[in-house]
């Protein structure tokens, strides 16, 4: 069959050559400008993106340590130190794509490394005195011990929700009475992918909490 492509391929290009190749060419350079045009608005919507994601990391911590919570804190990182947030954000995730980028291993690199590197946005938020590219190397420190409980509370949280969702699901496809675990899987569903963010950065800034309380301890003494 790909040779019959090949051939109706080639008859087509044996025609017109110069134009297809132009075209295509002409193709690539409106690509290339419109690229240009697009980057700094694209550019800007990223910064905008790492610097929410950051205030939401004050939310969780606020929360978690019993302090108000409230829309202001979405905004925490619009300040003098947002050029460093944002530049420690794309810090990581470049690194992460990176090790994504390792033959074989990559998958599972990268998976090893979001979890040293999950305390980043936590570090960048409450230690202004780190840059941002030294925030991924005491990350990793302060995820030493810590990934398997990281991860195995992600893995919990799917299984939980693979469980719950296979059982409802299997109640939906019974007759008649089908229709009312239909409506709650639908439910469960709207709720969990509403809450599952929310509850991930909230344990997540658990994991990151007792190491500041330890730190504070230990200058106090």
């Amino acid at each position: 069959m790909f040779l019959k492509a090949y051939k109706r391929a080639l008859a087509v290009l044996v025609k017109k050559p110069v134009l297809l190749w132009g075209l295509s060419l002409m193709a690539q350079l409106l690509l290339w400008i419109a690229g240009i045009i697009t980057l700094p608005i694209v550019a800007l919507t990223l910064v905008a993106t790492y610097l929410i994601q950051a205030g939401l990391t004050t939310l969780y911590l606020d929360g978690l340590q019993g302090k108000a919570v409230n829309s202001d804190q979405l905004f925490a990182a619009f300040n003098k130190n947002g050029f460093r947030i944002a530049g420690g954000f794309a810090w990581r995730d470049l690194w992460l794509v990176i090790w994504g980028l390792i033959p074989l291993a990559g998958p599972v690199l990268a998976i090893i490394k979001s979890y040293e590197y999950r305390f980043v946005p936590y570090i960048l938020m409450t230690k202004p005195e780190v840059s941002a590219t030294a925030a991924l190397r005491l990350s990793k420190e302060m995820t030493k011990g810590k990934k398997t409980q990281m991860f195995l509370a992600d893995l919990l949280v799917y299984v939980a929700y693979g469980v719950v969702n296979a059982v409802l699901a299997l109640f939906a496809a019974i007759p008649f009475v089908g229709i009312l675990f239909g409506i709650v899987l639908f439910a469960f569903n709207v709720v969990f992918f509403a809450l599952q963010g929310i509850f991930t950065g909230l344990y997540s800034a658990s994991f990151y909490l007792p190491e500041e309380e330890n730190k504070a301890e230990d200058t106090a003494a």
